[in-house]
């Protein structure tokens, strides 16, 4: 085969899995690891892939923006999964953070009535609200300005209470994920809100289903990073599984 068809095939095969790994590029057209190697630095020349330790993932398109009401009926079971996997990681007496949207409604109606003592701050009404007259639950909800597409408070007030406090965990829904691109965000108002959570946290767990991975949204939130804990589905593809755990990065899906 010469080197344009696997250019080519390399091509297309991202656009149906979204990753491909050195080693299935081998298999799949019997060269060696150098020659893949130059192919997908050739690829990455013309912006039609990204390397990545290991393999390569797909340039997708950025993802189209949908407003929270239109997002709450979406991948509910998958949504409900990821807040179960994050609520074994909660202890009682902990502070913890949970950021505004759909994911984040969902893990507010998981833990309800599941603690004694716990503490939860958030600067989404929708989850305040979720937790509000739980038993051993104290909240404490986050003001400011209203962002009334996204139902959360956002600005200076926001982020000056945000920065007072401690939290032992914090759980933020990203809108994307990508080995390339790190974690983002849609919402440029909130992404301060995410951010500031973050600095302030022992611990940093990262919500997002698997539809989510190797796409980007418009505002960079974070790096990748192993001393973040990233919580997804099991239809996450085994071989983009793969790429990050490769990272160092730590995915759990189960």
């Amino acid at each position: 085969m010469f080197a344009n068809e696997r250019y080519a095939a390399i091509v297309e095969l991202l656009e149906k899995q979204s990753s491909v790994t050195v080693a299935e590029l081998m298999e799949l057209f019997g060269v060696s690891i150098e020659t893949v190697r130059r192919d997908l630095a050739h690829l990455e020349r013309q912006q039609a892939l990204a390397r990545v330790h290991g393999g390569a993932v797909s340039h997708k398109q950025r993802k189209p923006f949908a407003k929270l009401e239109a997002r709450i009926t979406d991948n509910t079971a998958l949504k409900n999964r990821l807040a179960e996997i994050a609520a074994r990681y909660i202890s009682e007496n902990d502070m913890i953070a949970i950021d505004s949207g759909s994911t984040a409604m969902e893990l507010a109606a998981v833990i309800k009535g599941r603690f004694r003592q716990l503490t939860v701050v958030t600067n989404s009404p929708e989850v305040f609200g979720c937790l509000s007259g739980a038993e051993g639950i104290e909240l404490i909800q986050i003001g400011g300005r209203y962002h009334k597409d996204e139902k959360a408070f956002y600005g200076h007030m926001a982020l000056d209470a945000i920065r007072r406090l401690h939290y032992a965990k914090v759980f933020i829904c990203p809108s994307a994920i990508s080995l390339r691109h790190g974690a983002s965000e849609f919402v440029h108002e909130l992404f301060e809100i995410q951010r500031a959570y973050m600095r302030n946290a022992d611990e940093i767990f990262l919500l997002a289903d698997s539809s989510k991975f190797e796409t980007v949204a418009a505002v960079k939130l974070c790096d990748l990073s192993p001393s973040l804990m990233l919580i997804t589905d099991d239809r996450l593809p085994e071989n983009v599984l793969t790429l990050y755990q490769k990272q160092s990065l730590r995915i759990i899906n189960h």
